[in-house]
C-alpha cells in the first residue's frame, strides 16, 4: 500500500565489506565504517534530546561514503565540553524587513543573485547532518490539532518574502481531517529541540514563526487519486519573512530545466530516520534521478499511473523521503553555485525500499501556475 507521503532519510544501514584506518576528532586511530555499525556513535545519535555537541562531533567524524551511505571514524564520543560562549552570527540586512503590507515583489519569485545562495560554498554534500546555516530556505509547516496543540508535519521552501512552496496534500485533504488546520510556518529552524540553535560556539537567530494567511493547493489535486497528480501548492504568509543569514529564498528552475537519469539531486528535512523516529535536526541526502519509464512501469503495477509532471528519484535501499518530509524540496545545485528547487516531495512505496524511487511533483511543470497564483493572490 502507499504510505501517504513520504520521506526522508538519513542513513542507513548496511555493513561494509571493507574499512579504512582513520583518526577521530580527538586524534584516536580507528576504522572508517557505517554509522550504524558503530555502537557508540549510534547510541549517541539516538539520544533525545540530541545535544548539539553530538551533532557537531558526528559531522566531524564523517570519513567517506560507500555509494550514498556515509561512514564515520568510529569511536566513543567524549562527554559534553564546557559550554562555549555563543557567538551570534550577524544577520544579513534586507529591504522591507518586517513590512506586513503588500509589495511589488510579493507577486514574483526571488531573482537570481538573491535566491538559492548557500553560504557554505563548496563543502562536500551527501552526508547526513546539515550545517547550522545550510539550506536556509527550508520551512516547517505547523498544524493546530483539535486539542489546540501545534504539530509540524510537512515541509516546504521559501521562494520569496511571502510565499512557501509545498505539496498540495500538505494544504488540503486527509491532513486536515487526520492532523488539523495549517496555521503557521517556521523559518530558520535547525534543531527543533532548542529555542536558539548553536553549533561550535556560533548561534543562529531564533526561528521566525509566521502565521499562515492562506493555502493554495493546485486545483487539479485530489487526494483520492492514487498517483497524486498535481500534488503541489503555495502557502501565503500573513506577513513578510525577514531575509537573514539563516532565512533566504531558493530559486525556481528556468523553463528549460530538465533532469536526466543519474543526475544528482538533494533532499532535506526533519523526517523519519532509519530508526523510525523523526530527527530533531535538519538532515540532508544526495539521490540520483531515477529513469522515468522504469519508474512508470513500477508504479503501474501498484495501480498508480504517473504523468509527465512527476519526477522519480532515489530507489536505493534506505535512501528515500519518509513521513515528515512531505512537501519538502528536491534540489539541484547549479554550476554557477546557486540552488534551485526542481521537485516537491509527494509520495512513495514504503520508505527507503530498495528499487522503489520516491515520486516528486516537477516544479518546472507548474511554474506558470505558481507565477499566476502569486500574481492573483498578492494584492
Amino acid at each position: 500500500m502507499f504510505r501517504r507521503t513520504v520521506f526522508f532519510v538519513l542513513t542507513l544501514v548496511c555493513s561494509f565489506a571493507r574499512s579504512e584506518d582513520c583518526r577521530t576528532p580527538t586524534g584516536q586511530t580507528s576504522q572508517c565504517i557505517s554509522l550504524y555499525d558503530c555502537p557508540d556513535m549510534l547510541a549517541a545519535f539516538e539520544r533525545r534530546p540530541l545535544p548539539s555537541f553530538v551533532v557537531t562531533y558526528l559531522r566531524r567524524s564523517q570519513c567517506g561514503f560507500d555509494g550514498y551511505v556515509p561512514r564515520v571514524c568510529c569511536g566513543p564520543i567524549p562527554e559534553e565540553p564546557d559550554t562555549p560562549v555563543p557567538v551570534q552570527r550577524p544577520t544579513t540586512p534586507a529591504s522591507n524587513e518586517g513590512d506586513e503590507g503588500p509589495s511589488d515583489d510579493d507577486a514574483v519569485p526571488s531573482r537570481r543573485g538573491e535566491c538559492g545562495v548557500d553560504t557554505n560554498g563548496d563543502r562536500i554534500y551527501g552526508g547526513q547532518f546539515t550545517e547550522l546555516d545550510e539550506f536556509p530556505w527550508m520551512a516547517l509547516l505547523g498544524y493546530r490539532k483539535p486539542t489546540g496543540r501545534i504539530t509540524y508535519q510537512c515541509g516546504g521552501v521559501l521562494i520569496n518574502h511571502r510565499y512557501v512552496l509545498t505539496a498540495a496534500h500538505c494544504i488540503t485533504g486527509a491532513i486536515t481531517r487526520e492532523v488539523g488546520t495549517l496555521v503557521t510556518v517556521r523559518l530558520g529552524e535547525y534543531d527543533t529541540q532548542s529555542e536558539v540553535d548553536c553549533s561550535a560556539g556560533v548561534c543562529a537567530d531564533p526561528p521566525q514563526e509566521i502565521p499562515v494567511q492562506a493555502g493554495y493547493p493546485n486545483p487539479g489535486y485530489n487526494d483520492r487519486n492514487v498517483n497524486k497528480r498535481d500534488d503541489i501548492g503555495l502557502v501565503r504568509l500573513s506577513r513578510r519573512a525577514r531575509y537573514t543569514y539563516y532565512v533566504k529564498p531558493i530559486c525556481l528552475p528556468d523553463a528549460s530545466a530538465r533532469q536526466s537519469p543519474g543526475d544528482e539531486v538533494f533532499v532535506a528535512g526533519w523526517g523519519k530516520t532509519l530508526t523510525g523516529t523523526n530527527s530533531p535536526v535538519k538532515l540532508k541526502l544526495q539521490l540520483p534521478i531515477f529513469d522515468k519509464n522504469e519508474c512508470v512501469n513500477k508504479y503501474k503495477d501498484l495501480g498508480a499511473n504517473l504523468v509527465d509532471k512527476q519526477i522519480c528519484a532515489g530507489g536505493t535501499f534506505s535512501k528515500d523521503a519518509c513521513r515528515g518530509d512531505s512537501g519538502g524540496p528536491l534540489m539541484v545545485r547549479k554550476p554557477e553555485g546557486y540552488w534551485e528547487s526542481v521537485g516537491v516531495v509527494s509520495f512513495g512505496y514504503g520508505c527507503g525500499r530498495d528499487g522503489w524511487p520516491g515520486v516528486y511533483s516537477s516544479v518546472v511543470s507548474y511554474k506558470d501556475w505558481i507565477l499566476n497564483t502569486m500574481r492573483s493572490t498578492s494584492s
